[in-house]
C-alpha cells in the first residue's frame, strides 16, 4: 500500500485472511453475506452512501450488515433500522501506531466479514487498513490506484469529473449486484419518529398558510460561508414576502454558531428540540424550505426531498452543486457583490411550487435595498 508499506508490514498479522480471499463480482453480496459498512466520519460521505447500503438491506434481507462509525453518528444510524451493530470508535484509535488501533483492528477481524465498503470519497488510508483487517475478501472504497491491498474494488470518476458527488457511490450499485432502480436517495427515518415530530410542529405553528423555513448558519463543506449578518438581511427579506416561520437548524457539533445565530432571531418556533442530529434531521425533513450554504444539512435537504436553496461561495465548486432537481435551486454569491433578493425569492418560488407566493406578492424594491454585499466569507 503506497505510502503506508512499513505501517502494512507491521500490522501483517492482521491482514493474512483478507489477502487469501477471493470474490466474485457481481456476487459477493448475497443474503448470507456479512457486510461491514465503515463511517470514515463525514456526515455527507455517509449520506450519499446510504442509498447503497438501503438497497442491500432491502434485497438481500439475510445479509449482516454492521457499521463502524463515530458515535457522533450513531444517534442518527442506530433508528434508521440498517446496522445489525454499531461499532463505535473514537479519534483516539485511528492513530496506526497506537496499541488502540491493533486492539480496533484485532476486534474487526473476529468478526469475518465478506463484503467492507469505506463510505468515503477521499481516499482514507487509516479505514483501507480496517476493511483489509475485517478479512472481506471485497473491499470498496476510494483510492488513487494505488490503495491496493487496503482496496481492491473501485470504481474512479473520470478527471476533473464535475458531476454531483452524491451520485458518485451509485457507480457502484452494478458491481455489487444492485440495480441502480434500487436506490432511494435520502435518509431512512423511523416513522413513528416522523409522526412525532410532524405533531410537534403543528402545535409549534399552528398557522397553516406560514411556512416553516429552516435556515443552516454553518459554514459550508470548503470551510467557507456567507457571514451571519448578511443571512440575517436574507431571512428578513424572506419573512417580509413569504408567511412563515424561521427555525435555525445545524448540526450538533456546531452548537455555538447555531446559538449565536438563533440570538438575533425573532418569532422561532419554541419546543422543537434539536439537540441530537436525529432530532435535527427529523425537523429538517419536515421543513417547507431550507436555505443553507454548502453545508452537511443542505445535502440531507436534497436528499430528502425538502424545498431547498443553497448559497454558495465561489470556493463551492460544481461537483457539490445537485443541480436544478426540481426541489433546489443553487445561488451564487460572490465576495464584494451583491444578492439580488428578486433572485433569490424567484428561486424560492421555483422550488416550493409557488407556495412561497400564495399569498404574497413579490414586488420589485430599490435598489438599495433588494441587494446587499452577499459575502463576507466567515471563518469563525
Amino acid at each position: 500500500m503506497s505510502g503506508n508499506g512499513m505501517m502494512t508490514n507491521f500490522l501483517r498479522p492482521f491482514f493474512r485472511k483478507a489477502r487469501g480471499a477471493s470474490f466474485a463480482l457481481p456476487g459477493a453480496v448475497s443474503n448470507r453475506a456479512r457486510i461491514l459498512a465503515i463511517d470514515a466520519g463525514d456526515l455527507t460521505d455517509l449520506l450519499f452512501h446510504i442509498p447503497l447500503i438501503d438497497a442491500i438491506r432491502r434485497r438481500y434481507p439475510g445479509s449482516r450488515i454492521d457499521f463502524l462509525l463515530p458515535e457522533s453518528h450513531a444517534p442518527l444510524v442506530v433508528p434508521s433500522g440498517l446496522a445489525r451493530q454499531c461499532l463505535v470508535y473514537n479519534q483516539s484509535q485511528l492513530h496506526p501506531w497506537r496499541p488502540a488501533y491493533g486492539s480496533l483492528l484485532r476486534s474487526l477481524g473476529k468478526t469475518g466479514y465478506d463484503v467492507a465498503l469505506v463510505m468515503a470519497l477521499e481516499r482514507q488510508s487509516t479505514f483501507e487498513l480496517a476493511a483489509l483487517a475485517s478479512g472481506a475478501a471485497l473491499r470498496c472504497g476510494p483510492g488513487d490506484g494505488k490503495s491496493w491491498p487496503g482496496i481492491n474494488c473501485e470504481v474512479t470518476p473520470p478527471a476533473n469529473d464535475s458531476r454531483y458527488r452524491g451520485d458518485r457511490p451509485a457507480y457502484l450499485a452494478p458491481f455489487l449486484g444492485l440495480p441502480t432502480d434500487d436506490l432511494r436517495p435520502g435518509w431512512p427515518l423511523p416513522e413513528d419518529r416522523l409522526r412525532q415530530t410532524a405533531q410537534l410542529i403543528h402545535f409549534n405553528k399552528p398557522a397553516k398558510h406560514e411556512l416553516l423555513v429552516g435556515v443552516d448558519a454553518g459554514l459550508g463543506k470548503c470551510g467557507k460561508g456567507i457571514a451571519q449578518q448578511n443571512l440575517h438581511f436574507i431571512v428578513r427579506q424572506i419573512e417580509s414576502q413569504v408567511p412563515c416561520r424561521v427555525l435555525p437548524l445545524a448540526d450538533p457539533a456546531n452548537e455555538d454558531r447555531l446559538k449565536r445565530f438563533e440570538l438575533q432571531l425573532g418569532n422561532v418556533p419554541p419546543g422543537l428540540h434539536r439537540d441530537t442530529l436525529l432530532e435535527t434531521v427529523l425537523l429538517l425533513s419536515q421543513c417547507d424550505l431550507f436555505v443553507a450554504g454548502n453545508t452537511d444539512l443542505f445535502h440531507f435537504a436534497v436528499a430528502q426531498g425538502v424545498p431547498t436553496i443553497g448559497l454558495f461561495t465561489a470556493e463551492d465548486t460544481a461537483e457539490w452543486d445537485p443541480g436544478d432537481s426540481g426541489r433546489a435551486r443553487v445561488v451564487r454569491v460572490t465576495r464584494g457583490e451583491r444578492v439580488d433578493i428578486e433572485t433569490l425569492m424567484a428561486a424560492i418560488e421555483a422550488v416550493t411550487g409557488g407556495r412561497s407566493n400564495a399569498t404574497v406578492t413579490v414586488m420589485r424594491v430599490e435598489e438599495d435595498e433588494a441587494e446587499v454585499p452577499a459575502v463576507a466569507p466567515d471563518h469563525d
